[in-house]
């Protein structure tokens, strides 16, 4: 049992830092394989805890990322929309001669 609580410890921890690192897909294939490594029923107490406060900070990290993108996103959108008015007004704008519209 010893062995096993050692080795989805080390499968958490090296989960742990590749999210530190944005490394999301070896986040995954570590939990993966602590998944594969049987039941948690029979981890000690003591390797429960640790995995239960590396789980809720990494769901805290997730949350975090998942927000700066939705942020990302939208500022995006914003900047598309914009360049959308831009380019409509830019298109309207018949009047402004050639030689003007090379100095811009």
């Amino acid at each position: 049992m010893g062995k096993v609580n050692c080795l989805v410890e080390q499968l958490t921890q090296h989960a742990i830092e590749a999210a530190r690192h944005g490394q999301w897909d070896q986040v995954i294939a570590l939990y993966h394989e602590r998944l594969s490594q049987g039941p948690q029923e029979s981890l000690s107490l003591d390797t429960i805890q640790v995995l239960m406060e590396s789980d809720q900070w990494l769901i805290a990290r997730v949350k975090e990322v998942q927000a700066a993108i939705s942020q990302h996103l939208n500022d995006i959108q914003e900047q598309r929309r914009k360049l959308g008015v831009l380019k409509r007004q830019w298109g309207e704008d018949q009047t402004t001669p050639v030689r003007h519209l090379l100095t811009i």
